[in-house]
């Protein structure tokens, strides 16, 4: 059995006095340590997917479980990371990542809390802004607050909801590349499913990428291996082999995805270039 476990799950909504699908028999394993990231196309359902394996909402059918337990509600030991990064204004940076540790460790020392509040600050390169609110800070500086809080709790499980959507190019660049750094020097590997429209993304994250098909109805392809040693650059992931042959094969079967649900119409001319799923339309090229 996996360390996360999902099994045939199914979400609707109802919707203007009629229900739609978002999700339909979804199943998906993660062992314990691995990093996987669902890609799909803006509005799939993937924030409906996370929302019910980290317990936040329930299924209508189908089961999560974790650590072979079923999830019903929030699990402890268990962090998310929002895209509206979702900090509590009137609190510093530093006090808003030591709340978080207080509440997730509640038997160590205070001292203990403030310092480990500080290290997870340092980590991320803000130690010079921990006595700032949130209001003083940038988006990518937000972000780093948040990503500090969720690993300072030590958690087993993280959910990471599209956390750098929100973010101009540069700065989701240089936070992708930041998290990558801070993953491969932490000695303690959490088990992480991340959410996002960018292949590129999750190219230089994950261990493994799962394709979700267009909605409504929407599922699970099968998973694509990044067999690439860690920690990557973006540098080197346009130049490796198997680079581009796991990201043919994650644009392959989202487009394919797309062209079921469609009528056949001629294809269109693809520039060279990466591919970007935030799209609602067939991709034709990808954000860098």
């Amino acid at each position: 059995m996996a360390f996360l476990e999902v099994s045939s799950v199914s979400k609707a909504f109802r919707m203007d006095q009629a229900e739609r699908c978002v999700l339909e028999n979804v199943t998906l394993a993660v062992e314990r340590g691995e990093f996987v990231s669902v890609v799909g196309f803006m509005g799939c359902g993937k924030s409906t997917l996370l929302s019910i394996i980290a317990g936040l909402i329930p299924p209508d059918d189908g089961e999560v479980r974790l650590d072979g337990e079923l999830v019903r509600g929030v699990r402890p030991r268990t962090a998310i990371v929002f895209q509206n990064y979702s900090l509590l204004p009137w609190l510093t940076a530093l006090e808003n990542v030591h709340l978080a540790v207080a509440s997730a460790q509640p038997t160590w020392p205070r001292a203990r809390h403030r310092d480990q509040a500080r290290r997870y600050l340092e980590k991320v390169g803000l130690a010079n802004a921990a006595h700032r609110r949130p209001g003083q800070l940038s988006g990518g500086m937000r972000q780093r607050v948040a990503i500090a809080r969720a690993l300072a709790t030590e958690p087993d499980v993280l959910f990471l909801d599209d956390p750098f959507g929100a973010l101009d190019a540069l700065t989701r660049a240089a936070l992708q590349q930041e998290l990558a750094q801070l993953y491969s020097a932490e000695a303690r590997r959490v088990t992480t499913i991340m959410i996002t429209n960018s292949i590129d993304e999750a190219l230089l994250l994950s261990d493994r990428i799962v394709p979700m098909t267009h909605a409504p109805r929407a599922t699970l392809g099968q998973p694509v291996a990044v067999a690439i040693p860690k920690p990557r650059t973006p540098a080197r992931l346009t130049h490796d082999a198997d680079a581009m042959h796991s990201r043919a094969r994650v644009v392959e079967s989202l487009t394919a995805s797309v062209l079921r649900r469609r009528p056949v119409r001629p294809e269109p001319r693809l520039p060279v270039g990466d591919i970007d799923v935030g799209l609602t339309a067939v991709p034709t090229h990808t954000e860098a």
